[in-house]
């Protein structure tokens, strides 16, 4: 397998990609590979948040879900 990173992508972005992943719903064979894009996701996330603390730099302001 292949491995590939998407690079430049804003916290904000990688927070509206995990939304748009947890909201479509999907079932049988997929559901294992999403949910691990799901916490991929989310461990980016807490990496970026943390790296931003340690600069005491605020986050970005929080993405808005309907």
């Amino acid at each position: 397998m292949d491995i590939y990173t998407l690079e430049n992508l804003s916290l904000r972005e990688v927070k509206a990609l995990l939304v748009g992943i947890k909201e479509i719903s999907i079932k049988g064979i997929d559901a294992m590979f999403i949910g691990t894009l799901q916490l991929k996701l989310q461990d980016q996330i807490n990496q970026i948040e943390e790296h931003h603390n340690q600069e005491n730099q605020p986050p970005p302001p929080p993405l808005e879900v309907n």
